[in-house]
């Protein structure tokens, strides 16, 4: 208790005290957002000069600080890395592994710094070599001089190192080509990750591998699925002329899962170059049995739009309970949006360390039952995020959702029980990247999903190019309609958008952000594009790190409102806040429309992931760094702005006249909508906020990351 006291104390202290009496190292410590921004922006600023200062709060008695530093560091950037490489030296693992964590995203400005990165990989904590191979990576064919250790890292003791390594060697390519027979030896390993990206590197070499074609014609039989779809695309890239080769790739053809990447690798055999065309449609047997291109979406049962009629309370109290009907548990790291749906509340959670998707009664929140996707050993880390966070949809007595390892299911909403299950890794060859999370569109008797097909786990590469990004799927039987490449082998990280309907001239198009920062509208009934659109400048450079303009991903959802298209670009949460884009665009176009349906461009909003909201001419928007945006949906104009002080994930709720917007921190703040600002509530929560609330009726049903609550006038 005397701790505990003593830190309240100094809180407290912080708080009340002057910025002008405070230390430079209380000042980033204080309670005081603005005062806590002021001195990281100063530090910022000092770029090199903030240095040995920025070294001094690395040390141990500055424990504290080691977190916000690194942020620091993050934000200085490039000027930052003869700090970074100081800290390699470090004692302490902590800050070496913080140390080549920044240096993983610096690259091309590491390449002078390569022999110390080339050290890094002999480090004795795995976590500092394995991101050393990392940061190798990023450089690409730049670091075709360290071509040498990685191959000796090739060795390593710790498979995932072993991958890391390997992923390296396919980011450098043809270059690599003197690694050759190791990566055929690592072929062999004991642990599939390595035998995978070591099928990818020998695929990025080309040609020059062909002395590994044997050991890939094996690779073809190996037990895991991932292992079997790089050997199949590294034969099509080395392009043998044996029989052997040929033979092979034709028994592949039969596995469903290997089924593209071998029609691919067989004509690249046969001399076919047209095989690398990025945007292809595969109809299925099935397809045409979907909807027209005027059928209107499905509806939606408690599926609900960002902006409804209702009237919901403004403000309520989690410790008082007031205006709480009631609330439950959910699993930690609750990131889906809760959906009412006859007498149940469905929404996406974790339980047990995998993700779930889990009922509750409307009326009282007894638990109905729960829908868990276990680990699937596919051959991959762990690393894909163990939460559900699709939000499903439901009609009748179905529920279609994506799981977190990857797959639409249909449920029976009595029972949980499953009807029909999709595995879009091993029916399709899927490389999902961290998180799969795509909503589900319905429209006629298709349901249309992203893959969340995206980058390995090295961060270096695509490596399933010819997979789909969106796929429609016969709602009924589970059957793929149709699938389209979409970003393909272009994908900057993940690929975390949905898909969403917009009826242009009494015709449907289906619009999809794509991982790689094109918008494209698709037919739904066929699957064709209809037209596609740049969202970031051609000179874009992708830098992943707060405070710089980055070329960008789409991860919010596209907003079709007044005959306008609305997209805003984004990275993933874990890059931080920084300037970004977004955009108004006519859907009237056909192919290439980024120059000829452009209507305007705003620069006045930072890095958004979730989806924007319109409503009578006004544009509403969160981002990264916590700031609530009005703008003018027929110009662009900034028309007020509110600051929140935590990212803000979640897309917004409008509700009548409020406006909902929850943040990282866990604060619900109510806005008044409209062309003045008003602030009517800030409610703390119990956790953070990383989904929107639903209404219905005058009530919220509403998800922290531990909780879900229903919210309604008592």
């Amino acid at each position: 208790m005397k701790r505990l006291a003593i830190a309240l104390a100094a809180g407290l202290s912080l708080a009340a005290a002057s910025p002008q009496s405070l230390s430079q190292a209380d000042r980033l410590l204080s309670r005081d957002p603005k005062i806590r921004e002021a001195a990281e922006d100063a530090l910022v600023r000092g770029a090199a000069r903030s240095l040995p200062q920025l070294k001094r709060f690395l040390t141990p008695e500055h424990e504290d600080l080691h977190a916000v530093t690194f942020q620091i560091i993050q934000r200085i950037g490039p000027p930052a890395i003869p700090l970074l490489v100081d800290l390699l030296r470090n004692e302490s693992d902590d800050i070496r592994r913080g140390a080549i964590d920044e240096l993983v995203d610096l690259a091309p400005h590491t390449e002078l710094v390569q022999p110390a990165l080339r050290q890094a990989l002999k480090d004795t904590d795995w976590i500092v070599a394995g991101d050393a191979a990392r940061a190798l990576g990023a450089l690409g064919k730049r670091a075709s001089p360290s071509v040498g250790a990685l191959v000796k890292t090739l060795s390593h003791p710790d498979p995932y190192v072993r991958v890391y390594a390997a992923e390296a060697l396919a980011s450098i390519g043809p270059s690599a080509a003197a690694a050759t027979n190791a990566l055929a030896a690592a072929l062999n390993d004991a642990e599939s990750g390595v035998r995978w990206a070591a099928c990818e590197a020998l695929g990025s070499i080309g040609p020059a591998a062909q002395s590994a074609v044997p050991q890939l014609i094996d690779a073809l039989d190996d037990e895991f699925l991932y292992v079997r779809i790089f050997a199949a695309g590294a034969l099509g890239s080395i392009r043998p002329k044996t029989q052997a080769a040929r033979d092979a790739l034709k028994a592949a053809a039969n596995d469903p899962a290997l089924r593209d990447e071998a029609d691919w690798a067989l004509k690249r055999l046969a001399g076919r170059n047209d095989a690398n065309e990025r945007e292809r449609v595969s109809p299925a047997s099935g397809a045409g049995h979907g909807a027209s291109a005027s059928e209107p979406v499905g509806k939606a049962e408690g599926r609900s739009p960002s902006e409804q009629d209702g009237n919901p309370p403004p403000d309520w109290d989690t410790a008082t309970g007031r205006n709480i009907v009631w609330s439950v548990p959910l699993g930690h790291d609750t990131y889906g949006q809760p959906v009412v749906a006859g007498d149940a509340v469905y929404v996406g959670t974790s339980q047990e360390e995998v993700g779930a998707l889990m009922a509750f009664r409307v009326k009282d929140g007894a638990f109905l039952w729960q829908d868990m996707a276990p680990r699937v050993d596919r051959g991959l880390r762990e690393f894909l995020l163990p939460s559900t966070t699709s939000t499903p949809y439901v009609e009748g007595n179905r529920l279609y959702y994506v799981t977190a390892e990857c797959e639409l299911r249909s449920l029976d909403t009595q029972s949980g029980e499953i009807v029909w299950a999709l595995d879009m890794c091993g029916r399709l060859g899927v490389f999902p990247h961290e998180a799969t999370n795509s909503d589900v569109l319905p429209v006629g008797d298709l349901l249309l999903v992203s893959t969340s097909n995206g980058q390995n786990e090295g961060h270096t590469r695509v490596p399933s190019p010819r997979a789909p990004s969106l796929i429609a799927v016969d709602k009924r039987s589970g059957d793929v309609v149709w699938r389209a490449i979409g970003a393909g082998g272009q994908v900057l990280h993940g690929q975390w958008s949905s898909p969403v309907a917009a009826n242009v001239n009494g015709r449907l198009q289906v619009l999809f952000g794509g991982g790689d920062g094109w918008l494209r509208a698709y037919d739904p009934a066929s699957g064709h594009e209809i037209w596609k659109f740049d969202g970031n400048p051609k000179d874009a450079r992708f830098l992943p790190r707060p405070g710089v303009l980055s070329r960008s991903a789409i991860i919010a959802s596209p907003v079709f409102a007044d005959g306008r298209v609305f997209i805003a670009m984004g990275l993933s949460p874990g890059h931080g806040n920084g300037p970004s884009l977004i955009y108004a665009i006519s859907p009237n176009g056909q192919g290439d429309v980024t120059a000829s349906r452009l209507l305007w461009t705003s620069h006045d909003v930072g890095r958004v992931v979730g989806t924007p909201i319109e409503k009578d001419g006004l544009l509403y928007v969160g981002d990264l760094g916590g700031t609530v945006h009005c703008l003018d949906a027929a110009t662009g104009a900034s028309v007020w702005k509110h600051e929140t002080n935590e990212p803000i994930w979640a897309s917004l709720l409008l509700a009548g006249d409020k406006l909902y917007v929850g943040n990282e921190g866990g604060t619900m703040t109510v806005l008044r909508a409209g062309r003045h600002k008003q602030v009517l509530a800030e409610i703390e929560m119990d956790a953070a906020l990383y989904s929107p609330p639903v209404l219905v009726g005058d009530a919220l049903y509403l998800a922290t990351a531990k909780r879900l609550y229903l919210i309604a006038v008592r």
